[in-house]
């Protein structure tokens, strides 16, 4: 999750940057006193974006729990079939169907040897 939100802002960064830069040359024969009002607000704003933009990243990083249950075991990714599956906790009634399917396949095939 903490890489989509990276892309978005490593996508939006040039732009607010850009934006910005337009804005500033617009506004460039202004007084003194309206460039610090402009340059107050301008900092408040990307200091509520950082602290935005930081609160979403902890908040997503502590509310993604993927470890699973303890009485689950995880399965790492597989073909069965000739498809991939995909990598995913079971509980235990669920690992000794998974085992006993494993050793039938296991079991039936023959050495031509």
């Amino acid at each position: 999750m903490t890489i989509i939100i990276l892309r978005i802002a490593l996508l939006l960064i040039p732009l607010v940057a850009v934006i910005f830069w337009l804005r500033w040359r617009l506004k460039k024969d202004q007084t003194e006193e309206e460039r610090r009002q402009d340059i107050s607000r301008l900092q408040k704003t990307l200091g509520v974006l950082v602290i935005v933009a930081l609160a979403a990243g902890v908040s997503l990083r502590l509310l993604d729990d993927r470890t699973g249950d303890a009485r689950t075991r995880y399965i790492p990714p597989h073909s069965e079939d000739g498809k991939v599956v995909p990598g995913r906790f079971v509980s235990e009634d669920e690992e000794e169907a998974v085992d006993n399917s494993k050793e039938d396949d296991e079991g039936g095939e023959e050495n031509p040897t």
